[in-house]
Order: structure tokens, then sequence, then C-alpha cells
């Protein structure tokens, strides 16, 4: 079985993180098919511990459906020959694309605006294009039709041993360790209360830890913006008691309605492995 994962987001690191989760997840499910991750090209160094495959977009070449047809995405993801593609979000660049693959399609949906599947005169929302459309969050819009719990890069028994940060750092038992972490747009750090912290993980620097969710267990206080991954890696692996979370304004998400609605749920499983189990189960 051959599964593609295509996102265009641009913002952030968060689409690159989930795409990377659900292959780890697959991994733990036993899937010995092929995966790959499409989309924009990227400015994390970390993107190479991923089958990454970087592709250019262009709204007006994909709004085309005949130049969509021959659009260096529709090239590579014919070429991978998926029988399985999974859509982060990002529908509209697949609108005209789909239809040449032939392959079944899902549509995974965190929060964005009501206005999302509205779409330009010549690329509306077709709901039919897809198999199942999957919340990934609590998030609610008429065109759902199912929800998993949050998609984590990571389970609790994943994570490396609560000393393993420190000696890493080379920070001393008993000094306080404060960490500010960032995978959003650069510059950005200074927002999160970087002058507060005794370490600094960025995902532009080209030493960055990737995933940063399995080492941040060890850390006694952690500084970040309330994006998808963050705040969910931090729900899911028990570091959100420990967690400071600033709200960072995006065009299609929304991290303080995160902070206010979702601070109450509870996982009960990892939105990743319930749909590698649903993957590996069609093979």
């Amino acid at each position: 079985m051959r599964v593609a994962y295509f996102t265009a987001g641009t913002v952030g690191a968060g689409h690159l993180v989930r795409g990377h989760a659900i292959g780890r997840a697959l991994a733990r499910h036993g899937f010995t098919g092929a995966y790959r991750v499409f989309g924009p090209p990227v400015p994390y160094p970390a993107a190479a511990t991923v089958d990454y495959r970087a592709v250019s977009l262009d709204p007006l070449e994909l709004r085309d459906p005949a130049r969509a047809a021959r659009s260096d995405v529709a090239t590579a993801l014919v070429e991978f020959r998926p029988d399985l593609l999974l859509v982060d979000l990002f529908w509209a660049p697949m609108r005209h694309v789909l239809p040449q693959l032939g392959c079944e399609a899902w549509l995974l949906l965190r929060t964005c605006p009501r206005a999302w599947f509205d779409g330009p005169p010549d690329t509306r929302f077709e709901a039919r294009q897809f198999r199942r459309i999957v919340a990934i969050e609590p998030f609610r819009h008429a065109v759902i039709r199912e929800s998993v719990d949050p998609i984590v890069v990571c389970n609790p028994d994943e994570c490396r041993p609560p000393g393993a940060l420190r000696e890493r750092l080379g920070v001393a038992d008993g000094q306080p360790l404060t960490v500010v972490m960032h995978a959003g747009l650069a510059g950005e750090l200074g927002q999160l209360g970087a002058g507060e912290a005794n370490a600094r993980f960025d995902l532009f620097a080209d030493d960055a830890l990737f995933p940063v969710a399995e080492w941040l267990p060890g850390a006694d206080r952690i500084l970040c913006a309330a994006g998808y991954n963050a705040f969910w890696e931090a729900r899911w692996l028990g570091y959100a008691g420990r967690t400071r979370f600033t709200p960072l304004p995006r065009k299609v998400d929304d991290q303080g309605w995160r902070l206010a609605n979702c601070a109450g749920y509870a996982m009960r499983a990892n939105g990743a492995d319930t749909l590698a189990a649903s993957i590996v189960g069609k093979r």
C-alpha cells in the first residue's frame, strides 16, 4: 500500500510535524508500505529527517483544471502512485488534482475560519472528493463527518528519560531549566519570553532537536506559542501544567480559541495511532 500526505502549509512547522507524526504511527502499527510527505519547500533543516518531497504550489495554476493536471505537485503525486492521499487542511490545491490520481482521499481538519470551505468560483469545495472528513481537534463544522483525538508526534513511552534534556544541555541537577520553544515564523521567539529561559529550541537552527516534544518532559518550565502541535503535545505528554502558552496571530489558525476552548479536553488516544490503525486495517 502507498500512502501520501499532502500539505500546503507555509507558516510554522505544524503541517510538517503532523505528517511526520502519522509516519511514525504507521511504523508503530507495522505498516510495511510506502509513505511520503508532499508540500512546499520548508526553511527548517529538520525537514531532512522526514521523507519529504518539496513541490511548487502556484495558486493560479492549481485553480485551472488543465494547468493543475500538469503542475509540479500533480506530477509528483502521479509518479508516487498513492493508494491513499491524506490531505492536511489545505483542500483547494488538490481540487483539480484529485480526479487524475484515482485514489481514496481523506481530509484532516483542525480549527480554521468558517469561510475556509467556500473557495473561489472556479475552485469550490467538493466534500464528495473525500471518503473521510476527519476533525483532528474538537472543532465543529457542517462538513465534518467524524473526529479523532489530536495528532501527536510521539507517545509518552517514547519520550527521553527525565535527565536526558539536562545532560544534552549541560544543565546541572537542581538548577531550574526553563525552555523557550519555537517553530513558527522567523523572529517570533522573543514574543514568547525568551529572556526568561536558559535554553532555546528554535527549529530554524541547524542543530535543532526534532521532534523536540520527546525531550520536553525533562524541562521544569516551557514557554511556547499555542499552535496545534505544541498545545496537544503538552497535553498528551503530560507537561501542560508546566507550560505557558502565548497565542500568536495566524490567518488560518486561532490559537486563542484553542486556549479558551480546549484546555479541558481529555485525550484518550493519539490521533496519529487511530488513523494509522485504520490505514493498516485497509491492507
